[in-house]
């Protein structure tokens, strides 16, 4: 097979993961809103038990889809205490069954998510797929459009920057301030990426958690939507990285237009740049002729 052959296969392979994904995630979200509905008419319980029998039950039917589509394909679910690579599996797909208990079982809250990513061993996060059920959304790696299917009529005056509602990264508020945005407190990471995504905010400001590659999947379908992923260092305190005082990393998902304003705020807490995560996703290097 000629290298040109051999990319547009690879390019192929990824764009059909993308879509597969992104169809099994529309799936456990219809099953997770089913589930709450049934609360909602007495037929099964609430609260942290609801969370639970959702999250287990969307997790069994991705595994169960993924297996079925894909059998040589490990499985991971987040947050994991292992990296892919320790499956000893070419490729590993990382599974978020529920992202945001805590906003699943508030009544009427819409902002939990469903997430599904493929990692490939040299390739890392290669498809990746975000679902809002009770917002009837889903973008994926696979959907080039997926930003700008809502774009705002009018420009807003002031940009709208969304944070976690119980832990946001640090300095988080104080540099949306600083800015003059309008800060939008939400729930789920995944939500909020599609947020940005979908034009409902122009920033989303990650805490990285421990689980790099449920990250790494959020950064994926934004880059592939045409957003700007910045990662943040810590800024300098405490001992050293592996301190529980020092603050954890903190990436920025933005419009290309808003990144140096708040890669500027940042700066000024003393928080910059590590590495910036591509737009396009990495393909394999032909061989040399």
């Amino acid at each position: 097979m000629s290298p040109r052959a051999a990319e547009r296969t690879v390019v192929a392979d990824d764009f059909l993961a993308a879509g597969f994904a992104a169809r099994a995630a529309v799936a456990a979200g219809r099953l997770l809103l089913d589930l709450r509905m049934q609360h909602e008419d007495g037929l099964a319980p609430g609260g942290v038990k609801m969370a639970q029998l959702g999250r287990t039950w969307s997790g069994l039917l991705l595994r169960n889809r993924i297996r079925a589509r894909y059998p040589r394909d490990g499985v991971l679910t987040g947050p994991a205490d292992r990296p892919p690579h320790a499956l000893r599996r070419r490729r590993v797909w990382l599974v978020e069954p529920l992202d945001s208990a805590e906003e699943y079982r508030a009544d009427g809250d819409p902002h939990w998510s469903v997430q599904l990513a493929l990692w490939e061993r040299e390739r890392g996060v290669v498809a990746a797929a975000v679902a809002v059920p009770a917002l009837c959304e889903v973008v994926c790696t696979a959907d080039r459009d997926a930003g700008w299917r809502r774009p705002s009529p009018v420009p807003r005056q002031r940009p709208r920057v969304v944070v976690d509602t119980r832990a946001p990264a640090a300095f988080a508020r104080t540099v949306v301030r600083q800015t003059g945005a309008e800060l939008v407190p939400m729930g789920s990471p995944g939500a909020k990426t599609l947020a940005v995504v979908q034009g409902d905010a122009d920033a989303y400001i990650h805490t990285m958690g421990a689980w790099e590659w449920g990250d790494e999947a959020l950064f994926r379908v934004a880059g592939a939507a045409g957003l700007r992923v910045t990662r943040l260092d810590a800024p300098p305190q405490g001992r050293g990285p592996a301190d529980p005082a020092r603050p954890a990393p903190v990436a920025v998902i933005c419009r290309p237009a808003l990144t140096r304003t708040l890669l500027t705020a940042f700066a000024r807490h003393g928080v910059r740049p590590a590495v910036a995560v591509p737009a396009a996703r990495a393909h394999p290097a032909p061989p040399a002729r």
